[in-house]
């Protein structure tokens, strides 16, 4: 299973990390993944979320992650 962190989303969306973590303490963001510390979700949740609301993104910059 692979995984993604506010910082690397913060990279693949061009929005700053506070940006990313506005949004997931909005509920913007699909349920991060229970991870002590941390705020993590699977890049297959990522991805489908991305190609829902943000279509202009660019999904090749999640190919490094």
């Amino acid at each position: 299973m692979q995984i993604i962190d506010t910082q690397q989303l913060s990279l693949v969306t061009g929005k700053a990390q506070r940006t990313i973590q506005l949004w997931q303490q909005q509920g913007k963001l699909p349920q991060p993944l229970p991870v002590k510390n941390r705020t993590i979700w699977t890049l297959d949740t990522i991805r489908d979320w991305l190609i829902v609301h943000m279509p202009d993104a660019d999904l090749t910059a999640l190919e490094g992650v």
